[in-house]
This record gives structure tokens, C-alpha cells and sequence, in this order.
């Protein structure tokens, strides 16, 4: 009698944690991080569906117990802004930037666009005649990400995805070449960030060259929901590796 009894005991603890095991799901958090691409800034100056929207969409499908901190997604966030947010320890929507990259297991980050495409839009006679102004145009930039990223992992190492830039200007305002050239350059610096920091650096500047169908609009140059989905594919394809 006691073995029986002893018997349905372990066969109940078994079933228990199987049932534990298969329905469980840990919490996952994701904190997107950036300025209008993060938010989901149209080619017509409105907002929809930005590529943390479907990156979001995609973890939902593998784990039910996903959430998404868009707190630090803002217009024309600068790199300068975050350094402020984590060195001053700004508390926004309840919560610190250290304390929302504490709980999160992943972080992607697309962040000075906006300065990068007014210094471009504003200067171009300038970049058309000379790059040297733009390459330290980009070494201060790149110096103030990696700085960036050298705070964050210091709070915790997380894995983190870093969406790199395209080019905002129309042919008719500066040649392909120089262009090219200026955003080769960010390139070279984006991928010394990544492999010093380990991170993931997305590229996507040749994907998004000469794409109407990324770009539809020079005055607005924010991507379509085709471009934003281009990112979000290339971020999940990393993801899946990982």
C-alpha cells in the first residue's frame, strides 16, 4: 500500500513539472531605444508602424510574456540626450535609463539620424567641396555612441542591436560618390563600435540607396512601412542566429 501510494506521489510530481515545463514562459523584456525611426516617422510627416512595432509582433509569437519599453523612443532624440538620461539618472515613465536596461534582454538602438540628416540637408555645398568636415562631423558622433554604449554595459551586458544610417539627400544636391564616401566612413566606425563592444550593428545604408520604394518621399526622408519592415527583418535574422 505504501509503495503505492508512493508510487502515484513521484507520478504526480512528474506530471506537475511537465505541465510546468511546457506552459511555462519566462518574462522577456524588449527596450526599444531612438528618435524618430524608433517611433515610426512616415515619409508624409505622420507616425505609424516602426520596426520595433514588428520586431515586437515577432517575439510575441515566440513568447507570450513579452513587454515593450518605448519610454526612451523620442523626436529627435540625440546620442547627447541618452548620456544625459544615464549619467543624471533622469527618471522617465516611473523608471531610470539604467533601470529600464537592468530588466531588459534585448535592446536595439537607432539614434542621431536627425542630426546627422541636418548637418548633411544644411551643409551640403559645404560636404559637395570638402568631406573632411563631415568625417569630423562623424568622428564626434561615433565618439559620443561608443561612450553611449560603454555606459549602458556597464549597467548591464545585454544583447544590443545598433541600426545604422542611410542617406537623406536627393542626387541632385551631392554627388553620389562624395556621399558614399562619407557613408562608407560611418560605416568603418559603426562596425569598430561593434566589435569592440560586441555588439550587433545593422547596416543599411546600400540596401536603402536609390530605393523609392524605401524613400518615397525627398522631403520627408523617413522610410516606408516596406523600409521599416527591411529593418526589422534584418534585425530578426540576427536574432535568430543568436
Amino acid at each position: 500500500m505504501k509503495k503505492k501510494k508512493l508510487v502515484i506521489f513521484f507520478l504526480a510530481i512528474v506530471i506537475i513539472y511537465l505541465i510546468y515545463t511546457f506552459t511555462y514562459k519566462e518574462k522577456y523584456t524588449y527596450l526599444a531605444i531612438g528618435d524618430d525611426l524608433a517611433k515610426g516617422h512616415t515619409p508624409f510627416d505622420t507616425y505609424g508602424k516602426s520596426y520595433t512595432d514588428f520586431i515586437y509582433e515577432y517575439l510575441k509569437q515566440k513568447n507570450d510574456e513579452v513587454k515593450i519599453n518605448k519610454e526612451f523612443v523620442e523626436e529627435d532624440l540625440r546620442i547627447k540626450d541618452l548620456l544625459t538620461k544615464i549619467k543624471n539618472a533622469e527618471t522617465q515613465g516611473g523608471k531610470t535609463f539604467t533601470q529600464a536596461i537592468k530588466e531588459a534582454e534585448l535592446i536595439t538602438i537607432s539614434i542621431g539620424s536627425e542630426e546627422l540628416f541636418s548637418k548633411l540637408r544644411s551643409n551640403y555645398e559645404l560636404y559637395k567641396l570638402n568631406n573632411k568636415k563631415s568625417f569630423e562631423f562623424i568622428d564626434e558622433m561615433t565618439e559620443e555612441l561608443n561612450e553611449l554604449i560603454s555606459e549602458m554595459q556597464k549597467t548591464k551586458k545585454t544583447e544590443i542591436y545598433l541600426i545604422g544610417y542611410y542617406n537623406p539627400l536627393i542626387e541632385e544636391e551631392i554627388s553620389e560618390s562624395k556621399i558614399d564616401s562619407i557613408f562608407n566612413y560611418l560605416d568603418l566606425k559603426l562596425k569598430e563600435i561593434e566589435k569592440n563592444h560586441k555588439i550587433h550593428y545593422i547596416s543599411i545604408h546600400n540596401e536603402f540607396k536609390n530605393k523609392k520604394n524605401y524613400l518615397p518621399n525627398p522631403s520627408h526622408a523617413f522610410p516606408s512601412l516596406e523600409g521599416y519592415n527591411y529593418i526589422s527583418n534584418e534585425i530578426i535574422k540576427e536574432l535568430k542566429n543568436n
